[in-house]
């Protein structure tokens, strides 16, 4: 296994920097957290092939050369495809084999109309954690490399222009993203030949030109599926639709137009290497809480009034909790079942499900609405919520963070940490204009974040108790309100 692989992969399974959807957990639990609710083989050598057509029935026998490679050594093994309905039997086992999603009848321009447009809060965080997607933002310059769906529901791939990057899009409806990710090109490979745990809308690639047909056994599952093919390699599998479950592959085998089998590969079992981890005494530092003495009704550098800091929630903490903790145990049982061995899953896990020993430490929102940050007991663990309806069968937003070496939690879009010596702030919001954040426990926010793509970069203020600023910074922050 490559060396330069296997750090790529340790790197992307690292979350302690807050990386761009790469550790299988944290995919999938960001998979959930969408804009609406929901989350190598060398060539083979050619062979002659012979095909006869038996009532109906086309039965391939592929042969191989010994020389093919370590995508494996066929020996007269065959598929039997049925002419009439194209359902395949898989004759090494003799079971019928699960069909593939179907071609999405959309076309690429539409495919990506509906794609794209959530594609900048991803791209965002790509630049703003300094990750190594370089590709720019998803334009008619990328390349749809596979499409399932109908013309409602769709999963698809695209591919950037330089190939380094695939931002991966699965929506439920045509404005309503299911899950959303950009991914280097080099990780669906190598992750296409390991065993972990991923989403099933992910996608897989293989490097063995001229596969037609792609069987795919997945741990746990009697039969093999057939995935979609696609072009540059790329296979998907669909969709999951209410079979929204992690899956682990356990093998790939590729066909030719003709029925010849030229790929196969096993995956092999993959631990990546030890993250270091952060020391156990170190819990998140607040910054200390200062009473302003002169509060701020004016820009002091434009002298317009001020937006109102958005409101303290109305519900209670005791309520704030149980309606987070109803999606939290979705995000707790994907980690559980799918979060890879990085140190900071390690963190977030030892923290456990929300309770209501779980601290609200900010809130605000209105009616149903709500957006809340809830610290762990054991003060190394954030959970931040995003509920539009009391329940989490309605729209959500979700994640987790674990503390820094340094005793804070990473910037993110939805909500930050209070610099030290700041006791109001007024971040720049591109429509409503200068507006007080709310500040809650060392904590603030300036609205109902989360739920959306609204990622820009805007100019956050702080100023002392006496009206002075101690703080000017550029931040990207979800500035798009529900």
């Amino acid at each position: 296994m490559s060396t330069d692989l296997e750090r790529l992969l340790a790197a992307a399974a690292d979350d302690s920097d807050q990386p761009l959807h790469t550790d299988v957990g944290d995919i999938l639990v960001r998979a959930r957290r969408s804009v609406r609710k929901s989350r190598i083989a060398a060539a083979s050598t050619a062979i002659v092939t012979t095909a006869a057509i038996l009532g109906g029935i086309a039965a391939w026998s592929a042969t191989r050369s010994e020389s093919a490679g370590p995508a494996g050594t066929p020996k007269n093994q065959t598929i039997t495809i049925d002419a009439k309905t194209g359902r395949i039997v898989d004759n090494e086992t003799g079971k019928t084999v699960v069909p593939a999603p179907p071609v999405s009848p959309l076309s690429d321009a539409e495919v990506l109309r509906r794609c794209k447009a959530y594609d900048p809060a991803y791209l965002h965080r790509a630049q703003m954690h300094q990750t190594m997607d370089k590709a720019g933002p998803v334009d008619a310059r990328w390349k749809i490399v596979v499409k399932s769906g109908d013309r409602s529901v769709l999963n698809a791939l695209f591919l950037s222009p330089d190939k380094s990057v695939v931002f991966i899009c699965t929506m439920s409806g045509p404005q309503k993203p299911r899950s959303l990710q950009r991914t280097m090109t080099t990780e669906i490979s190598f992750r296409s030949r390991i065993q972990q745990k991923q989403t099933v809308e992910q996608g897989l690639q293989i490097s063995a030109p001229g596969v037609t047909r792609a069987l795919v056994d997945i741990t746990g599952e009697s039969s093999p599926r057939e995935a979609l093919v696609g072009t540059d390699g790329f296979l998907t599998l669909g969709n999951p639709g209410k079979n929204d479950k992690l899956i682990t592959v356990d093998r790939i085998r590729g066909y030719d137009a003709g029925g010849t089998k030229v790929y196969d590969q096993v995956t092999k079992p993959y631990s990546p290497p030890s993250q270091a981890t952060v020391d156990p005494t170190v819990t998140v530092k607040t910054a200390d809480p200062i009473t302003p003495q002169v509060v701020l009704t004016k820009d002091p550098q434009t002298g317009k009034a001020l937006a109102p800091a958005p409101p303290v929630s109305p519900l209670t903490d005791e309520q704030v909790t149980t309606r987070c903790r109803a999606v939290d145990d979705i995000y707790f049982k994907d980690l559980e079942n799918g979060g890879a061995a990085t140190a900071a899953n390690a963190v977030i896990k030892a923290a456990g499900p929300v309770t209501s020993s779980w601290k609200v430490a900010l809130k605000t929102g209105t009616g149903d609405k709500l957006t809340a940050v809830l610290i762990s007991p054991d003060k190394r663990v954030f959970a931040w919520c995003h509920m539009l309806t009391p329940t989490a069968k309605g729209a959500y937003d979700y994640t987790r963070g674990a503390v820094q070496a340094n005793g804070k939690f990473a910037d993110n879009f939805d909500f930050e940490m209070v610099p030290d010596g700041v006791a109001q702030i007024i971040v720049d919001l591109p429509k409503q204009g200068p507006t007080r954040a709310l500040i809650s426990n060392g904590f603030y926010t300036w609205g109902l974040t989360g739920g959306n793509a609204g990622i820009q970069k805007v100019r956050v203020r702080g100023f002392d108790a006496q009206g002075k600023k101690v703080y000017d910074k550029q931040q990207q922050l979800d500035v798009d309100f529900d």
